[in-house]
């Protein structure tokens, strides 16, 4: 008698679609660290966020993707928390979701290690402070992909310090520009979602550092 085999359907899809280059790099560490295979990592070309989000709609109908996230920091269009705001009914209606770090990338990095409890808009005092911890330090693609590349497992085991302290530091943005400073907790749990929790099995010498 034939058992019957139980159907295996393929994971749902996600784009993390970006302009800025060290965003890509670093997210493409995360992608591979975590095994995430049906994310998808693409840098796209854009002057500005309307053309980010455009770009990045076009690529989700393109791939088919569940979900498409537009992932950038407000120093790379040199945007205020109004203008996120302003880009949202646009977002909304090429179905692509808005994935943003207030300055830049290094401020959700540096919630892997410490609270803030006041609101810093200078994303130079962000690069200086992680300098300090990881030598070298720069919110580049060259450092991401090379001295850099283990700098996402480094920080992994951090990962809930990040959210909680992302929730804490959110409320205070919130207060001062009517948005939060990062949305990338979102991004985090509809990556969880789609992909399933990180398998890191193969880089647990690199965890144990």
């Amino acid at each position: 008698m034939n058992r019957k085999r139980t159907p295996i359907f393929p994971k749902k899809t996600i784009l993390i679609a970006t302009s800025n280059a060290a965003m890509a790099a670093y997210f493409s560490r995360v992608r591979k660290d975590c095994r995430y295979v049906n994310m998808t990592v693409q840098l796209l070309t854009a002057d500005n966020l309307d053309e980010l989000i455009k770009a990045t709609g076009k690529a989700r109908i393109a791939g088919k993707f569940a979900s498409a996230w537009a992932l950038f920091g407000l120093t790379d269009f040199n945007l205020k928390p109004a203008d996120i705001i302003a880009a949202q009914p646009l977002a909304e209606s090429r179905k692509v979701k808005l994935g943003w770090v207030s300055p830049n990338i290094s401020m959700w990095l540096f919630l892997h290690l410490k609270e803030l409890n006041m609101y810093v808009d200078n994303a130079a005092q962000f690069d200086l402070a992680l300098s300090k911890v990881f030598p070298g330090y720069e919110p580049t693609a060259e450092f991401f992909t090379n001295e850099g590349q283990d700098l996402h497992l480094r920080l992994f085991s951090s990962f809930s310090s990040a959210v909680l302290n992302a929730g804490i530091y959110n409320k205070i943005a919130e207060k001062k520009n009517g948005i939060a400073a990062t949305s990338f907790p979102l991004l985090y749990e509809d990556i969880k979602d789609l992909c399933g929790e990180a398998d890191l099995t193969h880089n647990q010498k690199l965890l144990a550092k």
